[in-house]
C-alpha cells in the first residue's frame, strides 16, 4: 500500500481516457434500464458532488435518452434531498419518469427556456449546474451563460464531454466543450478548474468541473 499518493503521469492519464472511448464500452452503458454515456467516474464524482453539497435543485442541460438524469434524481432520493431539472430540445418519448425530475422542452439557452427553469427552481436556488451534450464551443458558451447565476459560492458549474476534439478523443470534432471552458473562464473570474473530480484518471470532462469561488 503506498504511503504517499503518486499522481497518474498525464501521458498515461491521456491514453488511458482514449483507450476506455475506443472501446467504446460507455456507448452500452445503462442507469436502471436507461442508456447514458458518462464514464462510470464521473457518475461517481458527480454523486459525492452532489452529496457533499446537497443541492436544492440539479439544472442539467443535454438530456439524451434521460440516463444521467436518472441517475441524479436517484442520488438525491438516496439523500432525500433535491430535484433535477433536465432541459433539452425535441425531448424524446420514453424518458424515465421519477417524482424528482422535472423536464423542460425548449432550447437550453433561449431566454424563455432560461425563465421557465427560473420559474421552476426560482431566482436564487442552491443549485448544481451540468452543461452536456458535446455542442459546439458557441452553444456551450450559451448555455453556461444562461445557467451559471444559479451556482453559489462553493457549488459547479460542469461543463461535460469536454475530452472531445482532440482532448484527447474525436479530434475531428471541432471546437466544443473544452474550447468553450477557456473563454468562460477568460470571461468569469468567480469560477475555477477544479481537477480533484477528475483524480481518478479516467473522465470525459477533462477541465470541465468549474466551481465557483467567488
Amino acid at each position: 500500500v503506498p504511503e504517499t499518493p503518486i499522481s497518474v503521469p498525464e501521458d498515461l492519464r491521456w491514453s488511458f481516457i482514449e483507450a476506455v472511448w475506443q472501446s467504446m464500452a460507455w456507448n452500452d452503458t445503462t442507469w436502471l434500464g436507461h442508456p447514458l454515456t458518462s464514464a462510470p467516474t464521473d457518475l461517481l464524482a458527480y454523486q459525492q458532488i452532489v452529496s457533499a453539497l446537497r443541492p436544492d435543485w440539479i439544472i442539467e442541460t443535454g438530456t439524451l435518452e434521460g440516463g444521467r438524469t436518472l441517475f441524479l434524481a436517484s442520488v438525491c432520493e438516496l439523500l432525500d434531498h433535491g430535484r433535477v431539472v433536465s432541459v433539452g430540445q425535441g425531448l424524446p418519448e420514453g424518458l424515465p419518469l421519477h417524482p424528482r425530475i422535472v423536464y423542460v422542452d425548449g432550447e437550453p439557452a433561449a431566454p424563455a427556456t432560461v425563465q421557465q427553469v427560473t420559474d421552476l427552481v426560482g431566482p436564487d436556488p442552491h443549485a448544481l449546474v451540468l452543461i452536456g451534450g458535446s455542442a459546439h464551443r458557441n452553444v456551450t458558451t450559451a448555455e453556461f451563460d444562461g445557467y451559471h447565476g444559479f451556482v453559489p459560492v462553493g457549488s459547479y458549474a460542469i461543463v461535460t464531454d469536454t475530452a472531445v476534439n482532440g482532448n484527447p478523443v474525436w479530434p475531428g470534432f471541432g471546437p466544443g466543450p473544452f474550447e468553450a471552458v477557456k473563454l468562460i473562464l477568460a470571461a468569469h473570474g468567480e469560477f475555477a478548474m477544479d481537477q480533484e473530480p477528475e483524480r481518478w484518471s479516467l473522465t470525459f470532462n477533462p477541465g470541465g468541473f468549474l466551481k465557483r469561488i467567488r
